[in-house]
């Protein structure tokens, strides 16, 4: 493909092209019309997908298959580590207290099993700390979801500014871990493996290729679905053979998953909760038109039903959700305390920060050669005052905007526009 950038983008899917159909369901529903169908061979624009996974919910075809990792690719670490979402706890009923999920994956080879929700709090008093802080950048988005990270990359490079510099409680929890546990076990760091389950591809693209730093603390992620059958029948053992105590310790929280839950937990009154891409690309379409300017903070999910709809999660996410709620009822009393004093001077050090400022996509319309790029804007506007403006996508591309782009960047030919084209005529 032509006037490609030269980074290499790692993604959460392989295509299985021999399936495709060219029903053009993919092409419709990409959020960042990354997506192209020529003679029923589907194909990514690598530098334009968010890894958000509306194609493989939406094809009926399967053509798109998730590239995931296996428990068995550990077995070379001696010593296996696993965080967990909160949305694990979720998918099981309420019968299934924590200590046996904990249980179960020790059974089936983690060595160390490590909730999120302590560090979860830890993360919400930082980010509460930065915005009260920061008055200066109007709205904050939290750097929480890898999608809408990306989503803001591609489609909104001008508001990248707006996203708040912290990492994520799961980076937070695993570079501790990275730091403290070789000392610890007497083990060289490249012996600790640190897993993460996952609800979503966004989450395994976050730490196959972070975009905000070289390399994540986490070294793989399994999705909650696999895992949930490999634990599962260790669960129904133990619950038949065993009598397992409650975690004393243990405390739930849900509000690094649910937007309302944290924003309603910031204390901050000028915040707003958003959820799935169409909702969210409103809210980003509105800040760009000056628009939202009393806002102060804003919570932003791919997912409309949160994570608990991620594409890797087994159970009815109202039924998901309605287990969470019990689950903050029974276990957010246990609070964990935190030394304030010491949190605060790790933020003054830049311990909660990301490495790198995160930063707009190089995509092959803002490419750094300005002349370049003023050449194939006037090219594609030609183009595009030629075209029919139906959106048809008979071309194989979503619309005749991105088909002009296409054209303009040496991806298509005009004579694929079924307008143009006799072969669409006959």
């Amino acid at each position: 493909m032509k006037n490609e950038p030269d980074y290499q983008f790692f993604h959460a899917q392989d295509i299985i092209a021999r399936r495709c159909t060219g029903c053009m369901q993919c092409v419709r529903v990409c959020p960042t019309q990354a997506i192209r169908v020529h003679n029923n061979k589907v194909k990514i624009l690598p530098e334009l997908c968010i890894d958000c996974g509306e194609c493989v919910e939406s094809c009926p075809e399967n053509v798109f298959v998730p590239v995931i990792d296996e428990l068995v690719d550990f077995d070379h670490f001696k010593y296996l580590i696993a965080i967990l979402s909160p949305v694990l706890y979720t998918q099981f009923s309420l019968d299934v207290n924590p200590s046996i999920i904990h249980k179960a994956l020790k059974n089936i080879g983690f060595n160390e099993v490590v909730d999120l929700s302590d560090t979860v709090k830890e993360m919400t008093f930082v980010l509460h700390h930065y915005i009260k802080t920061h008055e200066e950048t109007r709205p904050f988005f939290i750097s929480l979801c890898p999608t809408i990270v990306r989503l803001i990359q591609v489609s909104y490079p001008n508001l990248v500014n707006l996203i708040t510099p912290l990492d994520v409680p799961r980076e937070i929890l695993a570079k501790r871990i990275k730091q403290t546990y070789p000392k610890k076990l007497g083990l060289k760091l490249e012996e600790i493996a640190v897993v993460y389950i996952t609800p979503c591809t966004a989450k395994i693209i976050s730490i196959k290729q972070p975009a905000e730093k070289e390399h994540s603390w986490i070294d793989s992620s399994i999705p909650i679905k696999d895992i949930y059958n490999l634990i599962l029948p260790e669960i129904m053992d133990i619950q038949e053979r065993e009598k397992v105590e409650d975690l004393e310790d243990f405390h739930f929280s849900n509000a690094w998953r649910t937007c309302d839950h944290f924003t309603s937990d910031q204390a901050i009154e000028q915040c707003l909760s958003v959820t799935g891409l169409d909702q969210v690309k409103n809210v980003l379409d509105d800040i760009e038109s000056s628009k939202l300017r009393n806002i102060d903070f804003i919570g932003a999910l791919a997912c409309e039903k949160e994570c608990l709809g991620g594409a890797y999660c087994v159970e009815n996410p109202y039924i998901s959700r309605h287990n969470s709620i019990l689950l903050e009822q029974k276990y957010s009393k246990r609070n964990y305390e935190f030394d304030k004093e010491k949190v605060l001077d790790n933020y003054k050090k830049g311990y909660y920060f990301l490495e790198n400022p995160i930063s707009p996509r190089s995509t092959v319309e803002n490419s750094p050669d300005i002349a370049t790029s003023i050449k194939r804007m006037r090219q594609k506007e030609r183009i595009s005052m030629k075209l029919p403006q139906k959106d048809c996508a008979l071309c194989g591309a979503p619309t005749c905007k991105s088909f002009a782009e296409d054209c303009a960047y040496g991806r298509a030919d005009i004579m694929d526009c079924a307008f143009f084209s006799d072969k669409f005529k006959k």
